[in-house]
């Protein structure tokens, strides 16, 4: 995803094939059981995508008060594909 995002973008995951992408802190990536919080204000029909942290990264979200480089740090943000996103949220939940 070299190109900046609009609603049509889709990247290719190897297990899922091409998808929306989404994004998640990097904890999430492999982890079990961490929380699972849900970002529920995607109102801009030209950014519709998923993005998810664990309770950690939310716990230092609230800390800050708001997204910034302290929390950004801590999440240190990743694009995945909405499928695998799917799989994490099970996993986490």
């Amino acid at each position: 995803m070299s190109s900046p995002l609009n609603k049509d973008s889709r990247m290719e995951c190897s297990r899922h094939g091409l998808q929306k992408p989404s994004f998640i802190c990097k904890h999430l990536q492999h982890g079990e059981g961490l929380g699972f919080i849900e970002a529920n204000e995607n109102s801009d029909p030209d950014y519709p995508f998923r993005e998810a942290w664990c309770e950690a990264c939310d716990k230092v979200l609230l800390d800050q008060g708001e997204w910034n480089d302290i929390s950004e740090g801590h999440a240190q943000i990743m694009a995945i594909c909405e499928g695998c996103l799917n799989e994490i949220k099970e996993r986490n939940e």
